[in-house]
């Protein structure tokens, strides 16, 4: 493993790589799902970004911040709290997760629906090539309509085209109130007009919408994670919301909308995070989800993103189909369903191990992704292609998309020097 100080470094190594034509794998935390940052054999070398480690140039005119690409996520957050400003991306992983992987990835989280992903919140950035040039793009400019947007071609790449070593973050004034409530519902259909009547009334003070299935209650309990923040009902599914506010009035709106909600029939056992314990309580066993999901093990978990108006039908669909595949496997269905991403993972029975329901992985599998598929969805939502989706993003990608990324790829990056075998084949058939 590499671990350059500086872009320069970072240059002079890639100029190197392509000389003795050797891959290099980007490392930036390591959190990534979907093997991104796993160096696939001994002629790749790690190159890791953590001790590019520096926050500068804050603005709270500009409302902007440099950061360079092995700062981690929790840093900036703790940086820009000081001076009551908010960077929306957070994730479970955010006291791992650096940011130069955040934005290779395009990563998603809890703040989508407000705030956009990880594109949304960059505003310039610096990459290095294979050959070792460097791209300077980094500016505090909301817009900049001059050529190609070079920007957001190397943003959700994966360090395939590029390696992120600085960039410009987009900041937001923290709001002055918070709130964070969680309730039951009995079937999707309620969570979805709790959300639709929700996000109606009160628009942009909506910051998360987090769909949440009783398996994943149970999930905690299983593997005893701590989970004393509620109650548990005996609704099929649950949600938990955050407002973000400055209009003090928000705050009886709220409660008054959730009272009108209880007294429809339409969500249940309501629990208030109203102070800042209680509200992390909350989002801590939302966030505790995706370990007691290692912990059980998956036989194979989706990040997927569907319209809205599918998302029920997709549920149904497939979970009928995993059914007649084997009665006895068990779905965690949760995430984002604010922004249209759910994490649906299929585990073993209790008492039972992943390992011995291989054989029926690749069934999964093609369920999950041809429901996507059919339904107007997408197979990765946040998590990107890496080296585990390679063939699926061949076979449900559109083929004139295909073949432009291709192109792109071999244009720029022509020995297949980063991030080899990610997004697209090694071996050059895709390039």
């Amino acid at each position: 493993m590499i671990k350059p100080r500086s872009t320069k470094e970072v240059s002079e190594c890639l100029k190197l790589a392509t000389k003795y034509k050797i891959g290099i794998v980007p490392w930036s935390g390591g959190t990534g799902l979907v093997g991104g940052q796993i160096a696939p054999d001994k002629y790749s070398v790690t190159l890791s970004v953590e001790r590019m480690n520096n926050i500068k140039n804050f603005s709270s005119i500009n409302q902007s911040v440099e950061v360079e690409a092995g700062v981690i996520l929790e840093t900036i957050h703790e940086f820009v709290d000081k001076r009551n400003f908010l960077y929306p991306l957070s994730m479970a992983s955010k006291g791992t997760c650096c940011i130069g992987g955040n934005l290779a990835t395009n990563a998603g989280g809890i703040g989508v629906l407000k705030y956009g992903n990880a594109r949304d919140l960059c505003l310039g950035l610096e990459v290095v090539l294979a050959d070792g040039s460097i791209i300077n793009d980094i500016k505090t400019l909301k817009k900049d309509n001059t050529g190609y947007d070079l920007k957001n071609l190397f943003i959700g790449s994966e360090g395939s085209l590029g390696i992120i070593t600085r960039a410009v973050l987009r900041l937001y004034p923290t709001p002055q109130n918070k709130i964070v409530a969680f309730f039951g519902v009995q079937n999707f259909n309620a969570a979805l007009k709790s959300y639709l009547e929700i996000s109606k009334r009160f628009g942009q003070d909506l910051q998360a919408f987090e769909l949440i299935s009783d398996v994943g209650l149970r999930f905690l309990e299983e593997t005893k994670m701590v989970q004393s923040a509620i109650q548990r009902s005996k609704s099929e599914w649950h949600v938990l919301i955050e407002f973000g506010y400055n209009n003090i009035s928000v705050e009886q709106d709220v409660y008054e909308a959730l009272d009108e909600l209880c007294n429809n029939k339409i969500i249940s056992h309501v629990v208030l995070g109203d102070t800042e314990t209680k509200a992390r309580k909350l989002w801590k066993m939302r966030e505790d989800i995706p370990e007691a999901n290692r912990k059980i093990g998956a036989i194979t978990s989706h990040d997927i993103a569907l319209p809205l108006e599918n998302m029920e039908s997709f549920i149904n669909k497939s979970l009928i189909e995993i059914k007649e595949i084997n009665k006895f496997l068990r779905v965690n269905c949760f995430g984002h369903m604010g922004d249209g991403n759910l994490h649906f993972n299929i585990f073993p029975p209790r008492e039972g191990k992943n390992s011995s329901y291989s054989k029926i992985k690749s069934k999964l599998t093609k369920v999950i992704n041809s429901n996507c598929k059919s339904l107007g969805g997408s197979f990765s939502a946040e998590h990107g292609v890496g080296r585990l989706k390679v063939k699926d993003l061949k076979q449900y990608c559109d083929p004139g998309k295909f073949n432009v990324m291709r192109q792109i790829k071999k244009a720029i990056d022509p020995f297949t020097i980063l991030n080899p075998g990610v997004i697209l084949r090694q071996d050059n058939q895709d390039i």
